[in-house]
């Protein structure tokens, strides 16, 4: 019984030493397997990175340097607000499109209007409106109808009269400097700064700077003895009556073609005179009319009258409500009144 006993222990301790056996051999397996594993993903990981890295150096290879600049913001003039204006931009007609980008010392919200007339008849609704920007500048366009051709007169002009607020009060009758001009408006006088230039449409391309006027006034200016100095070019379709002249600032002028043997009232232009007395007037060429046949001369008479209706109360005052403070060589009385004519005789070439 004590050997059953004994071999039955002995039989006990050795399932106990192998089943331990085993189960170390599986631990070792299960490490063996775990190393391996991580072995095997480590080495897949190593790939990826490795083609990762291949990747971004070739799209590093791939890739090419862009040109940049950066928009810097333009500052305001350091003369913003200064009662003397300045302007400055470029003109642009491209076949019907007026346009104009520019800089201005006028403050921010100072209202700029674009004004277009046209030589051969009248332009309605030819007009574009904007505002000075913070840094000072302004861009304004106009696309005119597709009547439109030959010569027209372009006005870039800031007109205080027309503001509000601050603005208005900041510039009213406070202007100074080249730009500056006056007109009357309901019998009261305005200034104004004004660039004007007249151009032809023609369905090409036309570029022009804003200039700053020279006005050279001369000694005599606003004598009551008028003089007038005319200088006749040809230009397209018009004869162009190029003035200097001792007259005040914004008087209207008029010139016609006076015909022999014909009635006209077509061939005819008129203008206000610069500061310095100057202007220029477009007149239909009558050479150019078919219906106008065996021309050999015919006149171009120019004339100013103080009581015109156009006329403002800054020129009745100099030469008087009549003309009556008129004096000079060309000056004629017209029932009660007198005006200032000029007449120049055009001969037509073969």
């Amino acid at each position: 019984m004590v050997r059953c006993k004994r071999l039955l222990f002995m039989f006990l301790a050795l399932m106990i030493l192998f089943l331990a056996a085993c189960s170390s051999d599986n631990e070792e397996q299960s490490e063996t397997e775990k190393q391996s594993s991580g072995s095997i993903q480590a080495g897949e990981t190593e790939g990826t990175k490795a083609e990762k890295v291949e990747k971004e150096v070739e799209s590093v290879d791939n890739t090419e340097e862009v040109s940049f600049e950066v928009n810097q913001v333009k500052e305001a003039p350091e003369d913003q607000g200064d009662s003397e204006v300045r302007l400055e931009g470029e003109f642009q007609i491209d076949n019907k499109l007026v346009s104009v980008k520019g800089m201005t010392n006028l403050l921010p919200e100072s209202k700029l209007v674009l004004s277009i007339e046209s030589e051969y008849g009248l332009l309605v609704g030819g007009i574009d409106r904007t505002e000075v920007n913070e840094n000072g500048e302004f861009e304004l366009e106009y696309i005119l109808p597709d009547e439109v051709e030959g010569i027209v007169h372009i006005e870039l002009k800031f007109e205080p009269a027309n503001q509000y607020g601050e603005i208005k009060n900041h510039y009213l009758n406070q202007l100074g400097g080249s730009f500056v001009q006056n007109y009357a408006k309901s019998n009261e006088i305005y200034q104004k700064v004004s660039f004007q230039q007249s151009a032809t449409i023609d369905g090409g391309q036309h570029n022009f700077s804003i200039t700053e006027p020279s006005w050279d006034l001369p000694e005599d200016y606003g004598n009551p003895k008028v003089w007038i100095e005319p200088v006749i070019e040809k230009q397209d379709d018009y004869v162009v009556v190029k003035i200097n002249s001792n007259i005040i600032e914004d008087t209207f002028i008029l010139a016609r073609a006076d015909i022999p043997n014909y009635i006209t009232s077509g061939f005819q232009g008129y203008s206000y005179t610069d500061p310095d007395g100057s202007t220029v007037l477009y007149i239909h060429d009558p050479e150019k009319d078919s219906r106008i046949k065996n021309l050999t001369e015919y006149d171009i008479v120019i004339t100013m009258d103080p009581s015109h209706h156009n006329n403002g109360p800054h020129v009745t005052e100099v030469y008087g409500e009549n003309g009556q403070n008129l004096a000079g060589d060309f000056v004629n009385d017209e029932d009660e009144t007198k005006v200032v004519e000029q007449t120049i005789t055009i001969t037509v070439e073969e």
